[in-house]
């Protein structure tokens, strides 16, 4: 399952073939074919548009579409186009600015944007960015070594950089090799830059050690809006989970959750209920449009989560939280447990990040046997208030309803569906029993 939690926004590519799909998602995106018909005359023969493919889509009922396009490109390189819908005036104004005078060159294509108002849809070839305009200076290593030496200190003459997470028009993490040193470096759009940068520091300089191990925040370079960070050792949990130790690893992971939680930090943002209303208004509609023949299924679930949220009182005081906390961003290097990816945290519920966790464990549990459910939330959980304990069956039935609807959004994952009803059955168990498997 990749990346079944990502919280947060992409062209709906049909699942041609599949009756399911229904007639409005059909009408959302042109085939495949007709894509690379459009994108041929812009690039050259090392760009192997043949083996286009779409790696994510945020298709909308209001009307919206971005999503990112993925083909091999020159050098064995991962060509990336992202593309959303636009007007002709609104497009050609778009690609106009992208094609300026200080355009940056990209690979395999003869400009970096590309508007074809016959699909409607406007491309920006990586790493052209309308809202991440330093992507071409974070990529280039001759522009990067002054920005590193100033940032780490000493010369750096020996820089290599590789995109290791690409989110367009919202955030971009790199990995740099300076001679023997790895670095890694998150670009992100303002204003997340503005409120997030300084998570991981504000985090550390709270953190008692009773809990996970931290990177160590290197450097912020604002007019890259660039956070710069160490590497932190480990290989995620969850490609530990036919390891014989996965469970006790998860229990660990509950109880280094704990301690995470109750870190006294104090952050400019806010997980709170208008944020859980407006998440789910959002995800209901666009899921619904999505995933039409389950639309109405969908929206029921929906209006019981939306009931749930009305009578269930919020956190108080509100408390740190990860805001995507899975394996994936755990490290297990040994004895040592690290934690990684801050861009997300907040002041909110805690139950939102044990809930997230859960759910993905369910999901690795069912598909591949290997379970550590129970020991996460008894470790976590043994340690908890009762408050949170409480509210932990809403957080988890809504964590359930969010992965359900991201495992739709992988046109090209013939195990989409089979993997959402597996999230979506565990949101509609949690709403009719009102407790989490697996818990006191």
């Amino acid at each position: 399952m990749t990346d079944p939690g990502s919280q947060r926004s992409v062209v709906h590519m049909p699942m041609t073939g599949d009756p399911r799909t229904g007639a409005a998602a059909l009408a959302a995106l042109p085939e495949l074919d007709t894509v690379r018909d459009a994108l041929g005359p812009w690039c050259g023969d090392d760009v192997a548009l043949d083996e286009l493919r779409i790696r994510h889509v945020k298709p909308s009922a209001n009307g919206s579409l971005k999503a990112l396009f993925e083909a091999p490109g020159p050098g064995g390189q991962v060509l990336r186009l992202a593309a959303r819908r636009a007007d002709p005036g609104e497009g050609a104004r778009l690609a106009a600015r992208l094609n300026g005078d200080d355009a940056p060159t990209v690979p395999g294509f003869t400009r970096p944007a590309i508007y074809s108002p016959t699909l409607g849809l406007l491309f920006q070839v990586f790493p052209a960015d309308l809202r991440l305009p330093s992507l071409p200076t974070a990529i280039d290593p001759p522009s990067m070594a002054p920005v590193l030496a100033r940032a780490l200190g000493g010369d750096v003459t020996d820089v290599a950089a590789e995109v290791l997470r690409y989110k367009p028009e919202r955030k971009c993490l790199l990995r740099y090799r300076v001679g023997e040193r790895v670095v890694y470096a998150r670009i992100s759009r303002q204003p997340n830059f503005d409120v997030a940068a300084n998570n991981l520091r504000l985090i550390r300089e709270a953190d008692t050690g009773a809990g996970f191990d931290l990177p160590v925040p290197l450097a912020l370079v604002e007019e890259l809006g660039m956070e710069l960070f160490s590497h932190l050792p480990g290989v995620p949990l969850f490609t530990l989970v036919d390891d014989p130790a996965f469970g006790e690893l998860c229990a660990r992971t509950g109880a280094a959750l704990h301690a995470f939680h109750a870190l006294p930090v104090t952050l400019e943002a806010r997980l709170d209920r208008a944020y859980d209303v407006e998440r789910l208004g959002e995800s209901t509609e666009d899921f619904a449009w999505l995933v039409p023949h389950e639309a109405e299924r969908i929206r029921r679930i929906a209006a019981r989560l939306f009931s749930w949220l009305g009578d269930t009182p919020p956190p108080a005081p509100a408390r740190l939280v990860h805001g995507d906390f899975h394996g994936d961003n755990v490290l297990v290097d040994g004895d040592r447990l690290g934690l990684i990816d801050f861009e997300d945290c907040a002041l909110g519920d805690g139950a939102d990040d044990v809930a997230l966790s859960w759910a993905q464990l369910h999901w690795y549990a069912t598909r591949t046997g290997g379970d550590g459910r129970g020991a996460f939330l008894g470790a976590y959980l043994e340690r908890a208030d009762r408050q949170t304990a409480a509210r932990l069956p809403l957080r988890a039935a809504l964590q359930c309803f969010f992965n359900a609807y991201q495992c739709a959004r992988r046109p090209q994952d013939p195990e989409r569906f089979e993997d959402m009803e597996i999230m979506f059955g565990a949101c509609e168990e949690i709403v009719a029993s009102r407790r989490v498997p697996g818990s006191r």
